[in-house]
Order: C-alpha cells, then sequence, then structure tokens
C-alpha cells in the first residue's frame, strides 16, 4: 500500500516529474512527438506553482512508497468539463478527475485504484456523488483500468495536442458508492 497525503507545495517539483512523465508515458506514440520532447519540469512546475496548485478548490492528492519516494499523484474537483450533451440543469456528473499520473515503476500496484477510490472519497465529502474523467481514446492502458473500476464511456470530442488532433473520450460513474466500496 501507498500513503496517499494532501500535496504540499513543497511537492511542487515531483508533481511536475510525474506529470511530464505521465504525459510521456500515456501519449507516445499517440500525440506529435516535438510536443513531448517540448514538456519540461520546470515549466511544469512553474504551471503548478501559478495556475494548477488550489488545494481548496482542486485538491491535489500525491502518493508515496514507503520509502517517501513519491509514486504518483490525483487531482480532482467540481466538474469543469461536462461530457457532450449533459444537461447544465440536472448535470449527470458533478465531479471531475483532471489528473490521475503514476510513475512506471508503480504500475500494476493497486496505486491507480486507491488514487481513484481517494479522489472519489474526497468528492463526496464534498457533496459529489458522481464523478468523470476524460482521457486519450488511444491510451489502451488507462481505458483498460478505467473500464475495470467500472467507468462507463460517456462522451467524446477532438482535441488538439501540440500538431496532433486527438480523440479524447470521457469515462463516468453516475454513483461512486462501488468506487468507495471496491
Amino acid at each position: 500500500m501507498f500513503e496517499i497525503r494532501p500535496a504540499t507545495e513543497n511537492d511542487i517539483p515531483a508533481l511536475a516529474h510525474i506529470h511530464v512523465q505521465g504525459l510521456h508515458d500515456a501519449y507516445g506514440g499517440i500525440v506529435d512527438q516535438a510536443y513531448l520532447a517540448s514538456l519540461n519540469e520546470q515549466e511544469q512546475a512553474a504551471k503548478w506553482r501559478n495556475e494548477w496548485f488550489d488545494p481548496g478548490q482542486c485538491p491535489v492528492l500525491m502518493a508515496v512508497d514507503d520509502n517517501g519516494n513519491s509514486a504518483g499523484f490525483v487531482n480532482y474537483g467540481r466538474l469543469r468539463t461536462p461530457p457532450p450533451g449533459s444537461s447544465p440543469i440536472r448535470p449527470l456528473y458533478s465531479g471531475e478527475i483532471y489528473a490521475l499520473y503514476i510513475l512506471p515503476d508503480y504500475w500494476r500496484q493497486g496505486l491507480g485504484t486507491q488514487l481513484l477510490r481517494a479522489a472519489a472519497q474526497g468528492l463526496a465529502e464534498k457533496r459529489h456523488k458522481s464523478l468523470c474523467l476524460w482521457l486519450l481514446e488511444k491510451n489502451d492502458r488507462a481505458v483498460s483500468f478505467y473500464k475495470k473500476q467500472g467507468g462507463e464511456r460517456c462522451g467524446k470530442k477532438k482535441i488538439e495536442i501540440g500538431s496532433s488532433t486527438v480523440r479524447e473520450i470521457c469515462f463516468g460513474w453516475r454513483d461512486t458508492a462501488n468506487l468507495l466500496q471496491s
């Protein structure tokens, strides 16, 4: 098991490292390689510090192994990117996972499940009983993981990443109770 704890400003360099590595691992062979090559941890750390790191609005949970090494993170909050066709008056999903990345050395050790469950719990504490997340359709490993976790595909859209146009798909959980019990 891993320790899952709220990230602090001291974790920003680790968040940037995991994020950049995660983008390479998830998007390699799918998006423009020049875009991936242009990513650097210092710029990502600045974005975390100046734009993304807002624990009050968008909690970030850091996963660390038994030796205290950063292994992954999850960032979540209220719904920002609803699936197409969602009603703004009665949305099907109220929470969203914005990012969930794990370093490759920690894959297939249950950490993804722990982070997904921790985000669902954090959302439930803020009265969100449903959630969704977006990922690249060709990210087969992640698609398989979210299907095994009971997520249902509920939307798609095309996005630009670097010079690549790719399809993003949305997975949703209308009731996160199963995530919290698994």
